[in-house]
């Protein structure tokens, strides 16, 4: 009873936390990731898997065009912070303007590193008319959803697999890294007294 109760605890904890950090981008999270990796999770056990073939290759095309977005936006944001670095004002700022000012550019650099699941989606079907074997959709899921429990359920049939917190962390950490830059860059404004 005691570790149900704290373990509900926790639960309602890291929701609270995934709210606070996903406050700047909530509507991007939501459209580019959290949806479509749900609709993936819903179609998993389809029988003739049309549906869940459609939902990989939609995912493809949509993550493939916030990338795509990403990769400008932090590119954007690290050109005008490396601007600002060569403003002669900036040696008489508070020293968190010039914090935030580096802080943004890392973000950005970090956002385009991230940008690098590209390679990712090449294991995932182009349009929902591909031909998948169940060995590749089986390797798409997993860029999705957990392991596969070792042991059957209650009623004889393996568990369904739910969104792998880990790939949902890869899959929208581009678009959080270019956000936070872009929050960052904001806040330095207001910091700047110089």
């Amino acid at each position: 009873m005691k570790n149900a109760k704290i373990k509900g605890l926790l639960q309602v904890f890291a929701r609270i936390l995934q709210s606070l950090l996903t406050a700047s981008y909530l509507g991007a999270y939501r459209y580019y990731t959290l949806e479509p990796i749900e609709k993936i999770e819903h179609y998993q056990e389809e029988i003739l898997r049309g549906k869940l073939i459609k939902a990989l290759a939609d995912f493809r095309h949509i993550k493939d065009e916030e990338l795509s977005f990403v990769a400008k936006a932090a590119a954007l944001s690290a050109a005008a912070v490396i601007g600002v670095f060569s403003w002669p004002t900036t040696e008489k700022t508070v020293w968190a303007a010039k914090m935030l000012w580096n802080w943004s550019f890392f973000m950005s650099t970090f956002s385009l590193v991230g940008s690098a699941p590209t390679r990712l989606l090449r294991h995932l079907p182009d349009e929902d008319g591909t031909e998948y074997n169940e060995h590749k959709i089986q390797m798409a899921l997993n860029l999705f959803l957990q392991s596969q429990a070792q042991r059957p359920s209650s009623s004889g049939k393996m568990e369904r697999r739910q969104i792998s917190r880990r790939m949902l962390w890869v899959w929208q950490c581009p678009a959080m890294l270019m956000s936070y830059s872009w929050v960052f860059c904001k806040q330095e404004g207001g910091t700047n007294s110089g």
